[in-house]
């Protein structure tokens, strides 16, 4: 049962959370299977195709436990995917009632809608879990407004920027995915009511009336038509979580990079009791931003299988859904661990200015210096001669004002003396300024 690290005792902690497997256990996968075989029982009597004492005889088997071993043990027998827990539905059932239970239904109609309510499921805790850390990013970025820090291009010191101006940005698009989970939710969030190939001829003149009952009764849309052999709404959704998660990861990426000694900016809270390394007492790992780096890379390669699924043959593929019966649970898992590791690690991020200033170093008004002499010389020439002058001073030792003493002049090199942040301020303020708008209009629930 603890064979993949999701449900080890001992690691399952850094590869899902307590709320992923509620959703995704054995218990409750059966359990949301026959809540959707109940809610069609009861569309189908309100729509007269099976009788009202048969659809309530079927809806009291909400309070019965079902033996998972024996379902799993028919399962097996019959080589049909539902068809075990059926065949042991209608041992529980009196009379006539056995008759009427998964009527005119097919495989697809049961695991795909209950797949949309794994995905109404899941879908609200990234979206809680992006509505808090959002709420801690702009926090942040207000905080550290104008706390100066080196910008960096290519792995090396570039121009300041502010600390606040790096969180908005994280900020900004962690607000993009939810303006975008807000917008797919009434695409992705439909029902499947199909039959055996799609057209509910089973049904005959009731069939889009029952559908749209079943559908309701589940607070689900109902589709134009059946999307047995269509899977968009899966990859869509799956993508749109591959790209939340990487951009969590994006975050994690540059805690885990400036959490390093020889910059110390950030640090991820660590408890006493946190051990970085077992033969070098001195280390304090970044362990939370390596997973969640580590994470993304395994949603975003379960989004790829689940785009694969989009090549359907003919109007039904047991190839590609059944794909999705294990690559969306394994996303699913893996994405709400990275967003609960996210949030604590905004929460508990440590924020050295101290170091953000030594690290600025001797280029950190290189930018401004080269706007001020640009006025007088022109842009392209005075980039040559800071170049130059740059080099020269990094390659004999020499102090970089004496070196400039012959190109640039007084005014200028009092330059040298500021740490010119440019628009950081301004547009942390229209991040926070948006968001703010934003969520006036939305709630911590995504539903």
């Amino acid at each position: 049962m603890d064979s993949h690290l999701i449900d080890s005792t001992i690691f399952g902690h850094q590869w899902a959370t307590s709320e992923s497997r509620a959703i995704f256990s054995e218990k409750s996968r059966v359990a949301r299977w026959l809540e959707v075989v109940i809610e069609l029982a009861q569309a189908q009597a309100e729509c007269g195709i099976i009788p009202g004492d048969s659809a309530e005889k079927i809806s009291q088997l909400r309070t019965v436990a079902l033996p998972i071993e024996e379902i799993a043990e028919r399962t097996r027998q019959t080589s049909h995917s539902t068809l075990g827990m059926i065949q042991v539905l209608r041992d529980l059932l009196p009379g006539t009632s056995a008759e009427h239970i998964y009527y005119g239904a097919t495989v697809q109609d049961i695991t795909d809608t209950s797949q949309v309510l794994e995905l109404r499921a899941v879908g609200a805790l990234v979206w809680r879990d992006l509505w808090m850390l959002e709420d801690g990013l702009l926090e942040l970025a207000v905080r550290h407004r104008l706390t100066p820090m080196a910008g960096r291009t290519h792995g090396q010191p570039g121009a300041p920027i502010s600390f606040g101006f790096k969180v908005a940005s994280w900020a900004d698009e962690v607000g993009r995915h939810l303006q975008r989970l807000s917008e797919g939710r009434n695409r992705w969030l439909v029902g499947q009511l199909g039959g055996a190939v799609g057209t509910l001829a089973f049904f005959g003149d009731r069939a889009l009336d029952l559908r749209a009952a079943f559908c309701r009764r589940l607070s689900l849309g109902e589709p134009n038509i059946a999307w047995l052999s269509a899977r968009d709404r899966v990859a869509e959704f799956s993508h749109l979580i591959a790209m939340c998660v990487s951009s969590l990861a994006r975050i994690a990426n540059e805690v885990y990079a400036l959490q390093r000694r020889e910059i110390g900016e950030l640090a991820e809270k660590a408890r006493a009791s946190t051990v970085g390394s077992i033969t070098m007492p001195h280390k304090r790992n970044p362990e939370v931003s390596e997973q969640i780096v580590t994470l993304a890379r395994l949603v975003r390669a379960q989004a790829s299988v689940l785009t694969d699924t989009l090549v359907h043959e003919h109007e039904r593929d047991g190839r590609n859904w059944k794909t999705e019966w294990v690559a969306f649970p394994e996303l699913c898992h893996f994405a709400l661990a990275a967003s609960s590791m996210a949030r604590e690690l905004v929460s508990g991020l440590e924020v050295d200015p101290t170091a953000m200033s030594r690290n600025l170093g001797f280029g950190a008004s290189s930018e401004h210096l080269l706007s001020a002499m640009s006025a007088r010389l022109g842009k392209h020439r005075a980039q040559g001669l800071l170049q130059d002058a740059y080099r020269e001073a990094r390659e004999d030792g020499r102090p970089l004002r004496a070196v400039l003493q012959g190109i640039a002049t007084q005014a200028e090199l009092a330059e040298l003396s500021d740490v010119d942040l440019g628009a950081s301020g301004a547009m942390v303020d229209r991040v926070v300024d948006t968001a703010v708008r934003r969520r006036a209009s939305e709630t911590g629930q995504w539903l």
